[in-house]
């Protein structure tokens, strides 16, 4: 009896696994995007400005960085032109969507409402965020910052938006749409909101270039501290399974090898001397 048991239960097993498998490669079958790009000759990436991870450059207008380098290495690979499609961050995932480009190849933060939307790669990097106010600020620890007379302002369409309401639910957010990061954060420099989410990087680069509005702002927390810690990765559209394998092996590749860390410093680096 238990002989006859064990031998159905292993029997249904089996199947499972089969159809399982059967599934994925029916699936890998089906996604034909690769083969799509390859036919097309070039592989369009979807990016919006972020230096150093991608951005313009000031002489030639051209999009460089991080992110870029590395859209340039799945192009190669792939036998392919690289061409890049700018959008904003408002406007990103829905390009993506409507066909516009192949994939999202910025420092997008890869978080659970948006994989509803879009398959995510795996993170090329981790990212988490300061906290910055005014200099003069009262608040000076964030157990101050839950509360209605606290304004935080974040680019419209990111997570320095939506990340604030979701921490600090009786706190007012004000969504600026610009890519001029100097722009919002300049909103806590002239005192005209109280506190805003911003990555190190990025920081780091914002009181290089920028040393007067520098001295404006300060830090609640140091980047031993970082609240939200997120991935960050591209992503592609959803039911192209072949095509996210291919791109998650080469980022596996990337990050194995360290190579994502040499390259993150070159243009933090660049951009900072600019």
């Amino acid at each position: 009896m238990l002989f006859r048991y064990l031998k159905r239960l292993t029997a249904a097993v089996a199947l499972a696994m089969a159809t399982s498998i059967i599934s994925t490669t029916n699936a890998e079958a089906q996604d034909n995007t690769i083969a799509e790009i390859q036919a097309r000759g070039t592989l369009r990436v979807g990016v919006a400005e972020s230096p150093p991870w991608q951005s313009p450059n000031p002489s030639t207008g051209t999009y460089e960085g991080f992110n870029i380098d590395l859209a340039a290495r799945v192009a190669e690979i792939m036998g392919v032109t690289l061409e890049i499609v700018p959008a904003t961050w408002s406007t990103l995932i829905a390009g993506l969507e409507a066909g516009q480009y192949d994939l999202v190849g910025a420092n997008l933060f890869a978080t659970p409402p948006r994989a509803l939307v879009v398959d995510f790669t795996q993170p090329y990097s981790t990212y988490g965020f300061h906290i910055v106010v005014n200099a003069d600020s009262p608040i000076t620890s964030m157990d101050q910052l839950n509360d209605p007379n606290v304004t935080f302002v974040g680019m419209s369409g990111t997570v320095e938006e939506t990340y604030p309401t979701e921490l600090f639910p009786d706190a007012n957010v004000r969504a600026i749409a610009t890519n001029d990061i100097g722009a919002w954060i300049g909103e806590i420099a002239a005192g005209q909101a109280d506190a805003a989410f911003l990555d190190p990087g990025t920081y780091r680069i914002l009181v290089t270039r920028a040393p007067a509005m520098g001295e404006r702002l300060r830090l609640l927390n140091d980047e031993d501290n970082l609240v939200k810690p997120v991935g960050l990765a591209w992503a592609v559209r959803p039911n192209q399974q072949h095509f996210l394998n291919f791109l998650n092996t080469f980022i596996d590749d990337v990050v194995r090898n360290e190579e994502h860390i040499s390259l993150r410093d070159k243009w933090f680096e660049a951009i900072a001397e600019q």
